[in-house]
């Protein structure tokens, strides 16, 4: 698999894989779908939103987050999920951005990435494109995004 590539070696870097959507409540049907996989929430001291108008801080509480994001109550936050089936697999834990306009996915590269957890990435990432979201993976430069779609297609 000539995906695996951008996966298997750990090299220190947190790889992106950007979900841009047709409008704001799509973003929020598809974190409610991600976290709906068996995510938990394994951020370190547990994930935070910046709420504006008290300038404060409110922990992470799950889907409903989302919606403060796009309603512009809160800023953007990151959280790190751990747990997420897809295709009968476990996969290793993986980052997501929540912004008005989409999601970020980012994960670690290293040995927990197999063809099998890849292949499994990939699935995940097309249902959540179903919520009418456009996929691309820019980090990867031309040669990389190229060799994703290709896979993505495949799958």
């Amino acid at each position: 698999m000539k995906l695996l590539r951008y996966f298997g070696v750990n090299d220190g870097s947190l790889p992106e894989i950007e979900i841009n959507f047709s409008s704001p409540e799509k973003v929020s049907q598809a974190f409610d779908f991600l976290l709906a996989s068996n995510a938990q929430d394994v951020t370190a001291c547990g994930g935070h939103l910046w709420i504006k108008a008290t300038q404060k801080d409110k922990p992470f509480t799950g889907s409903g987050d989302a919606a403060l994001v796009i309603a512009d109550i809160a800023d953007p936050f990151h959280v790190v999920l751990a747990g997420i089936i897809s295709d009968g697999c476990k996969l290793p834990d993986i980052g997501v951005l929540v912004t008005q306009s989409g999601l970020t996915i980012d994960y670690r590269m290293g040995s927990t990435w197999g063809e099998t957890e890849v292949k499994a990435l990939l699935i995940l990432l097309k249902k959540t494109c179903e919520f009418g979201g456009t996929l691309s993976v820019p980090w990867w430069g031309a040669d990389g995004e190229q060799v994703f779609m290709e896979a993505l297609c495949r799958t």
